[in-house]
């Protein structure tokens, strides 16, 4: 612990020398830097003061216009002329004041000539300043002296404008101005002299610092070739280390030990779930698979740090699956798929993906993959078996059905044997008994046999508005639709759901024989996998005991029914993956509702795995 602590003490001592002290030199050299240079700014703006007060002295009490009037010049002279006169006139007193301070240019300037007056021989016959020398003079002239400083402080200009008065009022101004250039080569020597010392603290803390540097160079390499090993093998710890260094190779064996312990129980327990899990990061390397996805999905026994392109069969879409979700952040849950194992027997495995996010950030994906196979042979033997016990309410409705047609035409038979003549209107009672029959013989093969659909992506709404258009044109009743406009297209045969549509449609007219209002709406459902499609009317709705069997065979309420509608349309919606969902009330009004799933909810053909 004495040679941790004097570890310790060392860094901070070259963390000391090698930061904070340069730092501290170098701020108080800046600070130095900055003072004497607003210093020797501030003696230039003194020097160039005195110049314009001895300019101010030089000129004669009456100002411009009395040095013009001794010189015989008349007032309609030319500006040209006055100027070149005021020059010769005050060239005396401006080179007595440049020859005292070397290096400064100064003058004055005639408000009422607008002319600078510097003592030049050369005539100025136009403007011989700038618009920025001319602000200058204008805010001058209202009284006020002007100090202005024209680019960086070394290598710039300084200038000084004084108002010029006499008599009480501002005639002009003079004014001052030098080369700062001077001030950059000592700005300079002191920077250099600051850099010196700046570098000499550099070079005293590195030659210092060499020593401990180079052990704890050593003593890192340790740690991370002990890293290296331990990234591949949990049970073989870090070397000791000394110091501080050595307090965290201690906390990594120990934190290393703790997810050996916790990678065993992992094991253990994925070991036991029947359930196979497959977990991969986002460039799609395998970083877990438990006992039952190697057998579920046929995964080689070296599967560990692989693609998993590379080792699922190719004739299988979980690879598909994974992908999707890795790219397009796409999710699918409990979709059914049709296996062939090792031995050619069939298997039905329900297949969900899902991404793994840490802090919103996405890690990786899942692969579930679950063996329902002996859960779908029993709903299968279930619907069967239902099937078989309906049978026999079937065979009651279906000979109920056919006898009373074939008591009316066996009856119009005798009556024809006997008289001898069969008059039109019998003939067409027996023509519609037997339509009747007809009709009745194709639902029953309809039932019998379950629906094959032909599915394709189709617009929802598009399919509410065709099935709608005999009912718009004919039934005398109000129609209202709400169809949402960001559906999806829905994987459905047209065809069929139409007829399921229609015949919705038609006993929602049924129901409503004293006029009514009937409603379609389509929306997605609140789980977001389904597309709803809500047909309501409001007519003398169905009583609460018979809603439990308006979707059994040969059931209905009506004179002429043959109760068979509503239980093909529960085929239908049934075969397509979705459910038919009722809600009335009495005097008030039914609504049927029938849920299409978005995506199929089951894969086709067949794919070999292992196991």
């Amino acid at each position: 612990m004495r040679f941790s602590f004097a570890f310790g003490r060392q860094i901070i001592a070259l963390v000391a020398l090698l930061l904070l002290v340069p730092v501290a030199v170098t701020i108080f050299m800046l600070h130095t830097i900055n003072k004497s240079e607003a210093a020797m700014l501030e003696a230039q703006k003194l020097k160039l003061q005195r110049v314009v007060e001895q300019l101010d002295a030089g000129l004669p009490a009456g100002g411009f216009d009395v040095l013009l009037a001794q010189r015989g010049v008349p007032e309609d002279t030319p500006v040209r002329e006055k100027v070149a006169v005021l020059n010769s006139a005050l060239r005396g007193v401006i080179e007595r004041v440049k020859a005292q301070y070397p290096g400064v240019e100064a003058g004055f300037y005639s408000a009422s000539l607008d002319r600078i007056i510097d003592g030049s021989p050369q005539s100025q016959a136009g403007e011989n300043f700038s618009s920025r020398r001319r602000n200058n003079f204008l805010e001058v002239m209202r009284g006020r002296e002007k100090t202005e400083v024209l680019g960086p402080a070394e290598g710039g200009i300084l200038e000084v404008y004084q108002p010029l008065y006499r008599d009480g009022k501002i005639i002009g101004a003079v004014w001052a101005t030098e080369s700062l250039g001077h001030l950059a080569a000592r700005r300079h020597a002191v920077l250099a002299t600051a850099y010196a010392i700046i570098a000499l603290g550099v070079l005293a803390g590195f030659g210092g610092a060499l020593a401990v540097v180079h052990r704890f160079v050593q003593n890192v390499n340790q740690i991370k070739e002990g890293l290296k090993q331990l990234r591949y093998d949990l049970s073989r710890p870090l070397k000791p280390a000394a110091g501080e260094l050595g307090e965290i190779t201690a906390a990594v064996n120990e934190l290393a030990s703790l997810l050996l312990r916790t990678q065993q129980y992992t094991r253990v327990m994925l070991a036991t779930i029947a359930e196979g899990l497959l977990v991969v990061d986002m460039e799609g390397q395998i970083m877990l698979a438990n006992a039952a996805a190697v057998r579920l999905l046929g995964l080689p026994a070296d599967w560990g740090g692989k693609n998993f392109r590379e080792v699922l069969p190719v004739n299988t879409p979980f690879a598909e699956l994974l992908r999707r979700a890795l790219e397009r952040r796409e999710e699918v849950r409990d979709r059914l798929v049709a296996c062939k194992g090792d031995g050619g027997e069939e298997r039905q495995l329900l297949v969900s993906t899902a991404l793994l996010f840490v802090e919103e950030q996405p890690i990786g994906a899942v692969l579930c993959v679950q063996d329902v196979t002996e859960q779908v042979r029993l709903q299968r033997e279930m619907r069967r078996q239902e099937r078989l016990a309906s049978l026999g309410r079937l065979v009651a409705g279906v000979a109920h059905e056919i006898r009373n047609p074939l008591t009316a035409i066996n009856c119009y038979l005798q009556l024809w044997q006997k008289s001898g003549r069969f008059p039109e209107k019998p003939l067409n009672t027996m023509r519609e008994e037997i339509d009747r029959l007809d009709n009745l013989v194709e639902k029953l093969l309809c039932l019998a046999k379950p629906a094959e659909v032909k599915k394709v992506p189709y617009e929802v709404n598009q399919l509410v508005r065709d099935s709608l258009r005999f009912f718009e044109e004919v039934v005398g009743i109000k129609i209202e639709t709400d169809l949402a406009p960001d559906l999806p297209r829905v994987p459905l045969d047209p065809e069929q759901m139409g007829r399921v549509l229609q015949n919705l449609f038609f006993n929602a007219c049924e129901a409503m024989a004293e006029g009514g209002v009937l409603s379609a709406r389509t929306y997605k459902a609140g789980d977001g996998r389904h597309a709803v499609i809500e047909v309501a009317d409001t007519g003398c709705g169905i009583p609460s005991e018979h809603l439990k069997e308006i979707f059994e065979p040969f059931f209905t309420t009506k004179p002429q029914g043959t109760g068979l509608g509503l239980s093909l349309a529960k085929e239908v919606v049934e075969a397509h993956g979705g459910r038919i969902e009722v809600e009335s009330e009495l005097g008030k009004g039914t609504t049927m509702r029938v849920y299409l799933p978005l995506q199929e909810v089951g894969v086709s053909g067949e794919a070999h795995l292992g196991g």
